[in-house]
């Protein structure tokens, strides 16, 4: 009886040290979900806030992803990037999956302070 009961505990332990693993190489997943009514774009790269904030001739800089590394260009009317002003030393695919997301489809931002704050959350 206390062979069974050794190799049931033994076969507990093995058990869960798999299961750990198992969970650990999970792909995460982001945390907040939207419900599948929603009529919000949960990877939109402009918050409501900013998207009701009429848009003036301000100078607008669309961040890019360009050989793997994020890059600021200026930004025409359209949204599209224009002139190439610098390429950052934050590497894009270590950034989390949504900030990676956004930067590769082009985040636009609509000042020089904006553009500051959002290159220093990134990692600059």
């Amino acid at each position: 009886m206390r062979k069974l009961s050794v190799c049931l505990f033994y076969g507990l332990c093995v058990f869960t040290i798999v299961f750990s693993l198992f969970w650990m190489a999970l792909p995460k997943l982001p945390l907040s979900q939207t419900p599948a009514g929603s009529e919000t774009d949960p990877a939109s790269p402009l918050s409501l806030a900013a998207q009701a904030v009429p848009q003036t001739d301000a100078a607008r800089y669309c961040l890019r992803d360009s050989g793997g590394r994020v890059a600021v260009y200026t930004c025409r009317a359209d949204g599209t990037p224009g002139t190439l002003i610098r390429v950052t030393g934050i590497y894009t695919n270590l950034l989390p999956e949504n900030d990676a997301l956004r930067i590769k489809r082009g985040l636009v931002v609509n000042s020089p302070r904006e553009l500051d704050l959002l290159l220093e959350d990134l990692g600059e």
